[in-house]
């Protein structure tokens, strides 16, 4: 596996490929290639929050020429969300769906593909260029109800385009979506391309390069999701730090100011007036996500602040990544972490664990690529974020942790 994805490395990261297709790129990076000589081709699929790239190593070694079509060909089953979205398995016709997301993968590819199902040939059902996958679906749906036959492809010029088979496997599609989470971590997946992809200059706005599929990425995300990539309003954590210590105004009895209501018994009644109530330091459990998703330079910087929330707040520190590894107080520095596994944002906040710990609130850094739990925390809880994704838990404050360099 590690032989195939070195390979897949090279070839997406030639000079050629990555200049004319950056965001694909930037997919591909994040699908774990697998050989699997049970697909024609390719395939892909999504396990665990992972999304595999299958690759039949010997079509393509029969067939190097359709190499860069299918690629871009399996990129359009993700960012178009094929693979995850319900709307695209709760239909009555399947075998329609199937020709359906087969066009709107091969439409906007000119590299050579291996005999592909396109709009063109299905054009007299109804079915154009440009339309949603479900759009050209109802086309077809609306074909057979009208005509009472199935679509037949009509050959293109050259007797091309009436080809009925998909070119690659889609025994995966539509699988994602039994999974809790899968089309959060779609659009995640999205997001992170836009984000790791070289950024595009202001001159080549709107330059077909800067597409997948078509759309802009910020455009698939708000597709998939309902959100848009339009930043949110990030606030420094600090600032947001003083939810966990507000002080409060309280009544305060004194002999140094009359009583209003009984200004002739002074002495005898006492007088009242507003102060702050004793400031104390919160107990904070600290949640630092130790996935692999998070990179080193985060999790030094994580260390960084610590040193500084420390003094206004007694720190318990969890590390988790899909479980709590290790639990601590906080020292003044952090010598290494734990776990590097996977994402769950989960375990911090079950009843037993905060109920053991007896806090008045969870900071949690984090860059927000992991399931959280659904009902929002019995406590105050603020996410630190490390990258400005799309974040997708609906409870909670946010901020979002910027490092000294990117200030500069």
């Amino acid at each position: 596996m590690s032989d195939l994805a070195a390979w897949l490395e090279s070839f997406v990261r030639d000079p050629s490929f990555l200049a004319a297709y950056p965001y694909y790129v930037a997919v591909l990076a994040k699908l774990l290639p697998v050989a699997d000589p049970s697909v024609s081709r390719m395939a892909v699929s999504l396990h665990d929050g992972r999304f595999y790239l299958h690759v039949n190593v010997e079509s393509f070694v029969a067939e190097p020429q359709y190499l860069r079509g299918v690629l871009l060909h399996e990129v359009h089953h993700v960012v178009l969300g094929h693979l995850t979205h319900p709307k695209f398995a709760e239909v009555s016709e399947p075998e329609l769906m199937d020709l359906a997301v087969e066009m709107s993968a091969n439409e906007h590819i000119e590299e050579p593909l291996p005999d592909p199902i396109t709009w063109r040939a299905y054009a007299a059902c109804g079915v154009r260029g440009g339309q949603s996958t479900m759009e050209k679906y109802e086309a077809l749906v609306e074909h057979v109800r009208r005509t009472g036959g199935r679509p037949r492809p009509m050959p293109g010029p050259g007797g091309t385009g009436a080809a009925t088979q998909p070119l690659d496997d889609h025994r995966h599609l539509r699988q994602g979506d039994r999974k809790p989470g899968g089309l959060a971590q779609n659009a995640l997946l999205v997001a992170r391309a836009l984000s790791d992809a070289p950024q595009m200059p202001e001159e080549e706005k709107g330059a077909k390069r800067w597409l997948l599929a078509g759309e802009t990425p910020g455009r698939l995300v708000e597709e998939l999701t309902g959100q848009t990539l339009t930043p949110e309003a990030f606030v420094d954590w600090k600032q947001a730090l003083r939810m966990f210590v507000a002080r409060q105004r309280a009544p305060v009895h004194t002999w140094s100011r009359p009583n209003r209501r009984f200004p002739g018994r002074i002495y005898e009644v006492p007088g009242r007036t507003w102060a702050p109530r004793p400031s104390y330091e919160p107990k904070l459990l600290v949640a630092i996500d130790t996935s692999l998703s998070m990179t080193k330079a985060e999790l030094e910087e994580i260390a960084r602040q610590l040193t500084e929330l420390s003094a206004r707040a007694d720190l318990v520190i969890a590390e988790c990544d899909v479980e709590i590894t290790k639990v601590y107080p906080f020292a003044g520095r952090i010598e290494s972490v734990t776990g590097r596994g996977g994402t769950d944002l989960r375990p911090v906040f079950d009843p037993s664990f905060l109920g053991a710990h007896r806090v008045d609130g969870v900071v949690y850094f984090t860059d927000g690529e992991g399931k959280a739990p659904e009902a929002p925390s019995p406590v105050p809880t603020l996410w630190v974020l490390t990258k400005p994704h799309t974040f997708l838990c609906p409870w909670g404050e946010r901020a979002w942790l910027v490092r000294k360099r990117a200030r500069a």
